[in-house]
C-alpha cells in the first residue's frame, strides 16, 4: 500500500514561524500554522487541523529539506488523515493532522 506525498517541495526552506494552539478540553481543536521561506523570497503559510503527536527533535534547526506531507487515510485513523515528518537523517519536526490548507505570498511576510 503506497500512500500519497500531497507536498514535499521544502528544498531550501526554512521554518520562520510555528504557531501550536493547543485546546486542553478538547484536542480536536488543536492546531498548528506554519510559515515557511525558500531562497527565492516566497513564503508559505500551512495551516493544520486537529493536531496530535507533536514532536520536535532535539537540534532541530527550522530547516525544512527533507520534510514530506503525506495523505495516510488508508490508514483509517479516526483521529488523523495528514502526517507531517522528516525522511532526512537530519533533526526535523513530525506530527499528525485531519487537514491542512497552504497558501504562498511572494515577498514580505507579515
Amino acid at each position: 500500500m503506497s500512500e500519497k506525498v500531497l507536498f514535499a517541495d521544502f528544498a531550501n526552506n526554512d521554518l520562520v514561524e510555528l504557531k501550536y494552539n493547543i485546546d486542553p478540553w478538547d484536542s480536536s481543536s488543536s492546531s498548528i500554522e506554519m510559515v515557511t521561506h525558500d531562497r527565492t523570497g516566497t513564503f508559505r503559510r500551512f495551516k493544520f487541523a486537529n493536531v496530535s503527536n507533536l514532536v520536535i527533535e532535539k537540534g532541530f534547526t527550522g530547516y525544512l529539506g527533507g520534510t514530506a506531507i503525506v495523505d495516510i487515510s488508508s490508514r483509517q485513523w479516526a483521529h488523523s488523515q495528514i502526517e507531517v515528518h522528516n525522511f532526512e537523517s537530519d533533526s526535523g519536526l513530525s506530527f499528525l493532522a485531519m487537514s491542512f490548507e497552504v497558501s504562498e505570498v511572494v515577498g514580505t511576510y507579515t
